[in-house]
């Protein structure tokens, strides 16, 4: 147990020290820091507990925010949920949106959450602070399938990669963040690749974040509720 602690506590001392200097790299090349958000990916990162899961005091079994008024009728099967201030440190993250789930149909939703992938009712949307409906620009079969991937991969755990800021993503792994499943799941059937920095950015890093998946020109905005 001590072993497994003081190994969490060196991730999250080397995140740190990747995320500063990433913030001082972008300050010196004239782009806008974001070494605040990158900061706060590092304090997210020291409450994650010896069990290897997010500590509940930052992160719920279900959402959190002050709630909005999405139009959850518009969802069709395949849909990207983006949302916003769902848990602790969130608003601090680089991009506005900070989750991303799946549509599945029949009032559920796929999702990587702090517990690993999971299928739970969207009634949850309507607790963030804000949340949008994004569609994928490909054919209702390619959706499907990606949806079906996505189902195989319920009950693996959550892929915390993204933590450190060189980050991380792959079609098929042992473990999945949230918009690195959405990701997968349209990549391994063969849909559009839903990155909107496939390589490597100074914002995200190596990884894909929900506000890439918003940004991507193969997605568009369906709905949009604060």
């Amino acid at each position: 147990m001590r072993r497994k602690g003081f190994s969490i506590f060196c991730i999250s001392l080397f995140a740190m020290s990747m995320l500063l200097s990433a913030g001082l790299a972008t300050t010196l090349s004239g782009g806008s820091s974001n070494l605040t958000g990158l900061i706060a990916l590092a304090a997210i990162n020291s409450g994650i507990n010896n069990g290897g899961t997010l500590d509940s005091k930052l992160v719920g079994d279900t959402w959190g925010g002050d709630g909005n008024n999405l139009d959850l009728s518009k969802l069709q099967v395949g849909d990207i949920i983006l949302v916003s201030g769902v848990f602790v440190g969130d608003k601090s993250m680089p991009g506005h949106y900070s989750h991303a789930a799946m549509y599945i149909g029949n009032g559920k939703m796929i999702e990587a959450w702090k517990n690993g992938v999971r299928v739970v009712d969207i009634s949850m949307i309507h607790n963030a602070n804000d949340a949008a409906i994004y569609r994928v620009s490909t054919s209702s079969s390619i959706k499907q399938q990606a949806v079906n991937w996505a189902l195989t991969k319920v009950g693996l755990p959550y892929d915390y990669i993204w933590l450190t800021y060189i980050g991380g993503k792959q079609v098929e792994g042992n473990s999945y963040y949230c918009s690195e499943l959405v990701w997968a799941a349209y990549k391994a059937v063969g849909g559009p690749d839903i990155d909107q920095n496939p390589g490597w950015s100074w914002k995200y890093g190596y990884n894909v974040a929900p506000q890439e998946l918003a940004d991507d020109g193969d997605t568009y905005l369906v709905a949009y509720s604060s």
